[in-house]
């Protein structure tokens, strides 16, 4: 059941806006559609991580993923990934009972009511101390907030979450957008920004009959918009390095539309790394390279002139496909693992010699391929 008096929150409301250091919002946190577009998708994935007992392969690290989506015509879907790699997730029909802020990152969508003191359309963000009360299917979501609760056929409770957050981290120091400024243009498709490289976050999510309480764990969100989906891509993701606290890695690749036509694009960023605490490998500026299977394993790798990383990512297990947006609606085309094996390592160029300044390792990586990877993809950019 759920308790009101939850120690990580007050009656406070609302939450203030986050405070990311720079005049004005964090690029791209606003919900993008402009009333027009169609078709149009816009999605926001956030992540918190638990601490794990010890980082070997023999522990149960327990991750929750959290998957908002939204086609202001067709209506949305909400999805989590939760303790070996289950998935529950719910759609939300009723697209009118949607809400998102165009100029900030926040965000709602209600499904069933508990009670008539809602209106019926409900806008903006509720109370979080009285939201259980009101809504028995239901998220919102902004930089300082994750809340919801999804009806789960497999048990005879719903799953439910409250927790807070404490950004460190956007993308880039200062703020930036991930692709640059041509993510302002409607050339690439899809757009997409990492909100949060790295955060604490504070709560509970209640999950199979189990409740789980963190205090302080690593927290990462980012998004995508557009009117397409690449052809595929994987992705790969850890702030949770038991080595290194507060070391940020996020890698992503796909097969994009520009103007119509596919390219391969990829970016890898490293973020909390000692006397640098931002490092990027992007087209233009880095060459990048990879291997990656249709599931199982991913290698890229990224060199500029004075830095070069290189990322392996093995997983045995199944994972887990969840839905992501396509020509005829959500698609479930997309294998995940919250649970995957990832080890970085860095090299600086000092002269004529490259120098290791940095090897780590985590079983708590984010691991994903997406789209047409039916043979192992080898790629550059």
């Amino acid at each position: 059941m759920y308790r009101s008096n939850s120690p990580c929150f007050s009656a406070t409301w609302p939450i203030p806006s986050v405070d990311w250091g720079v005049k004005g919002s964090l690029p791209h946190a606003g919900y993008h559609w402009d009333g027009r577009a169609k078709p149009f998708f816009e999605g926001w994935y956030t992540r918190v991580t638990l601490p794990c007992a010890s980082d070997s392969a023999d522990s149960q690290p327990v991750s929750f993923s959290f998957m908002y989506a939204i086609d202001p015509q067709q209506g949305g879907m909400a999805q989590m990934l939760g303790p070996q790699d289950q998935l529950c997730w719910r759609t939300f029909p009723n697209p009118q009972r949607f809400w998102a802020k165009q100029d900030d990152l926040a965000l709602s969508h209600w499904g069933t009511f508990l009670t008539r003191r809602n209106p019926h359309n409900p806008t903006g963000l509720q109370d979080p101390l009285t939201f259980f009360q009101t809504c028995s299917s239901g998220y919102q979501f902004t930089a300082y907030l994750n809340q919801g609760i999804l009806p789960d056929p497999l048990s005879s409770e719903p799953v439910r979450w409250l927790y807070r957050i404490q950004p460190q981290l956007a993308y880039g120091i200062p703020p930036q957008a991930t692709m640059g400024i041509g993510s302002y243009l409607p050339i690439f498709e899809p757009g997409w920004q990492i909100l949060m490289a790295h955060g604490l976050a504070s709560g509970w999510v209640e999950w199979g009959g189990k409740r789980y309480e963190f205090q302080q764990a690593p927290a990462y969100a980012e998004k995508n918009w557009g009117q397409s989906f690449p052809q595929r891509w994987f992705w790969m993701q850890c702030n949770a390095f038991p080595t290194h606290p507060g070391l940020s890695l996020t890698c992503a690749g796909a097969e994009r539309q520009v103007l119509g036509r596919f390219e391969e694009v990829a970016l890898i960023s490293l973020h909390g790394w000692e006397s640098q605490p931002f490092l990027e490998w992007r087209p233009g500026q880095a060459r990048l390279t990879w291997q990656v299977d249709p599931w199982g394993f991913w290698r890229v790798t990224g060199q500029s002139s004075a830095w070069a990383i290189q990322l392996e990512g093995y997983t045995q297990e199944p994972g887990q496909t969840v839905f992501t947006p396509g020509p005829e609606g959500m698609q479930r085309n997309c294998r995940d693992t919250l649970a995957g094996h990832l080890q970085l390592k860095l090299w600086q160029r000092k002269g004529q010699v490259w120098q290791q300044v940095l090897a780590t390792e985590s079983h708590q990586s984010g691991l994903e391929v997406g789209g047409e990877i039916s043979r192992p993809w080898l790629g550059e950019c």
